[in-house]
């Protein structure tokens, strides 16, 4: 049986499945809250929250500037926005 803190912290899988959505301030209310204390107590889903924030920012620089050509893959232009930043 869970315990109280258990339940009101939740798991990293639960917060896992929740992340994205948390990041993108999607949840609110409980849910937001369960979240935002699992995240100030585990190390590990905060590395994955920051790593995951990081990521959504890229996409979101990637998506402003972004033109689709003739191909309608997008994985040569994020290839290459990707090589780009490594440069910099």
């Amino acid at each position: 049986m869970r315990s109280l803190m258990e339940i009101m912290v939740g798991s990293c899988e639960d917060t896992g499945e929740q992340l994205s959505a948390h990041l993108e301030g999607e949840l609110t209310g409980l849910r937001r809250l369960r979240v935002r204390l699992h995240l100030a107590g585990c190390s590990v889903c905060s590395a994955a929250a920051r790593s995951l924030r990081k990521t959504i920012e890229r996409l979101h620089q990637l998506d402003d500037g972004f033109t689709p050509g003739p191909s309608p893959s997008v994985v040569p232009a994020v290839l290459e926005r990707i090589r780009e930043s490594h440069q910099e």
